[in-house]
């Protein structure tokens, strides 16, 4: 399966999972249309199908270097705290530097992102995009393209969505079956306050929910559909992969 990810039924027994999670189990902190059946088709088709462009795509956001830089590779709210000093003033400082490297612009303003609410962020992109783009090149880097580098941001969902997938389980062992029956929403305290002194419960049902809404809201079916037909096909001369090669037989 060149250029794949996981082999195809793997992948697709951990989006059986997830999909039963976010329209069965937890169907209450995730947005309504989850449990349609067109909803659920386009999740599979769009995960099935990233998995097996994985490596391309990520080929294809280092491909030019202009929209590869040097930057922390997490930089979302939790990773951002605040105090006051003497005087009162509010400052502010970064942790998780682990991931601190060189790497695709598009992956890294996602991730900045990727903790915040939805709404502002498909309200305000364009402005975010435009800002960033004015702000690289003010401080020396070069002029990038704000439709390309757009699509960059969009299909770095993709990765984000699948590492999410993959928490999935983790979330049934943090918050029991059993409790999930009587969670309404995502302000209840046993999914929104720390479970074990962490986080993790709550940025993962937060996070696969921006995901969610990017792909059905903001169209990352499409980003992908024209990855494949304008670089994948056209620019690259290659032929589109099969759908053997994509969902195994």
């Amino acid at each position: 399966r060149p250029g794949g990810g996981a082999p195809p039924a793997t992948l697709q027994s951990r989006l059986n999972l997830a999909l039963k999670f976010v329209t069965e189990t937890a169907k209450a902190v995730f947005p309504e249309y989850v449990t349609t059946q067109a909803w659920q088709d386009k999740f599979t088709n769009t995960m099935m199908t990233w998995s097996a462009y994985s490596n391309e795509i990520q080929y294809w956001l280092h491909s030019d270097l202009s929209y590869v830089s040097l930057g922390h590779n997490n930089l979302n709210s939790d990773n951002a705290y605040f105090w006051r000093d003497d005087k009162g003033k509010l400052d502010c400082g970064v942790i998780d530097w682990g991931g601190f490297g060189e790497g695709p612009l598009g992956h890294k303003m996602w991730w900045t992102f990727n903790c915040a609410d939805f709404d502002q962020f498909r309200q305000h992109l364009s402005r975010y995009v435009d800002t960033f783009i004015s702000t690289y090149c003010a401080s020396g880097g070069p002029s990038l393209d704000k439709e390309l580098f757009r699509e960059h941001v969009l299909i770095s969902t993709l990765p984000n969505m699948m590492f999410m997938v993959r928490a999935v389980p983790d979330c049934m062992k943090m918050c029991p079956l059993k409790e999930w029956a009587t969670i309404t929403d995502r302000k209840d305290p046993r999914i929104a306050n720390n479970v074990n002194g962490k986080s993790t419960l709550r940025t993962t049902i937060h996070v696969l929910t921006n995901t969610i809404r990017v792909l059905e809201e903001m169209g990352t079916d499409r980003v992908l559909d024209r990855f494949i037909q304008d670089v994948y096909v056209r620019k690259w001369n290659c032929t589109p992969k099969t759908h053997e090669m994509i969902f195994g037989k």
